[in-house]
């Protein structure tokens, strides 16, 4: 496991994929649930990390079986692991479902991170209610983690109230904490909303310029979306 941890810290997700799967293996050997769990769930989070959304719904749900058939619960995370990989396959129903399980569990971080997941979802549909209810959970975090997930959502939000300078001018702050924070895939969404932002202001120009930043650092992280 401290392997696997090493080798994403050293942006080696492959090296960490190997040695999370390895983890795993060693876990089912010895019959430990609490190990099973969370290396299975390390190798669900890279898989994401590679944009390999169908392999990390396997494994979530493949490691739920194995914990449901100790008589263990499956932990906030690992549910709100499935949830983001159904919502890169495009399930936002069952992956919003999941994510409102997960803000009502006792994990505040993975709360948290649900309440963003959940904003992505309203704003993909078109929800500003929930958009705004999601906003507003993450506004009381003071953790440095979370304010990239908070303004991102106030900019959608902002977007979504038509106020596309405001929400321009977020998503560019945004994508500056992302980058801080080394969140990459995050650094990509961000500057397609300031893309988004940019055309809905009637500058094509800023927005063709967004869009290509947008591509080129999804690119780099196998972020074919």
């Amino acid at each position: 496991e401290r392997a696997g941890r090493l080798a994403l810290e050293l942006e080696r997700p492959e090296e960490a994929l190997a040695q999370y799967r390895a983890a795993l293996a060693r876990a089912r050997a010895r019959d430990d649930a609490a190990a099973i769990g969370d290396n299975g769930y390390n190798l669900a989070v890279v898989e994401l990390r590679l944009d390999r959304p169908r392999d990390s719904l396997a494994t979530t749900q493949a490691i739920r079986a194995e914990l449901a058939r100790r008589s263990v619960a499956p932990f906030p995370a690992l549910v709100l692991a499935e949830a983001t990989a159904r919502y890169r396959l495009g399930q936002r129903d069952a992956a919003d479902a999941l994510a409102a399980e997960v803000t009502r569990g006792g994990d505040p971080e993975a709360a948290l991170r649900a309440w963003f997941l959940r904003g992505l979802i309203a704003d993909d549909r078109g929800d500003a209610a929930t958009l705004a209810d999601a906003e507003a959970a993450l506004a009381p975090s003071q953790e440095f983690g979370f304010r990239a997930d908070r303004t991102e959502l106030a900019a959608r939000l902002a977007l979504r109230r038509g106020d596309a300078a405001g929400a321009r001018a977020g998503a560019m702050q945004a994508s500056e904490l992302r980058r801080d924070t080394l969140d990459f895939r995050g650094l990509a969404r961000a500057l397609g909303l300031a893309a988004d932002a940019a055309r809905a202001e009637g500058d094509t120009a800023g927005a063709a310029d967004l869009y290509l930043r947008a591509g080129r650092a999804a690119a780099e992280q196998n972020d074919t979306a």
